[in-house]
């Protein structure tokens, strides 16, 4: 066997590099609309929260690709220097980002649907497959915002020990997610 096909590549590959950047974009983004919705003008509104609906649909499926992605391409191996405890670490940590990742939208989706709103695409519309009921979305609204400030704290932490590896501990963990 040739160990230059076999051995783990020093960077993730350019689509997993464009979809982390991406999502994190997406997901300032959509925690941003999250927090100002209430400063926009009542009329307008119901456009910003169906377009805030739209594209948290749209960052669902891009985490969908960005998972299948990556089971199906190998990971760049951790730096030597790190040991098996922040290996652990770092993989539980990963893991729960991309649990929020999915279990937020899919929450939005549902308290949107629960208002009893179709999603509105502009050329298409996805009628609410559940009853109306503003008592259950409001709940719901409540979890999916705690959850999302639970997500942008683990990426701003996710954000600190990226920078903690590249500029105290040296081994450029960046170059791992650095477009090339």
């Amino acid at each position: 066997m040739n160990s230059s096909v076999d051995a783990a590549p020093r960077s993730y590959d350019r689509t997993q590099i464009v979809l982390h950047w991406l999502l994190a974009v997406m997901i300032f983004g959509l925690y941003a609309v999250g927090l100002t919705v209430d400063l926009f003008d009542k009329p307008v509104r119901p456009f910003i929260i169906n377009l805030h609906a739209v594209f948290g649909l749209a960052l669902l499926a891009l985490v969908a690709l960005r998972l299948f992605w990556r089971t199906t391409h190998k990971a760049p191996p951790y730096p030597d220097s790190m040991g098996p405890w922040f290996r652990r670490a770092a993989a539980a940590g990963h893991g729960l980002l991309y649990l929020l990742m999915v279990f937020i939208p899919l929450l939005g989706l549902g308290a949107f649907f629960r208002r009893g709103k179709p999603l509105d695409f502009g050329v298409l519309q996805i009628p609410s497959p559940l009853e109306a009921d503003r008592d259950i979305a409001h709940q719901i609204t409540e979890i999916h915002g705690l959850l999302a400030n639970i997500l942008i704290a683990l990426v701003v932490l996710h954000v600190l020990v990226a920078l903690y590896h590249q500029f105290v501990l040296r081994d450029d963990l960046l170059a791992r997610m650095r477009l090339r």
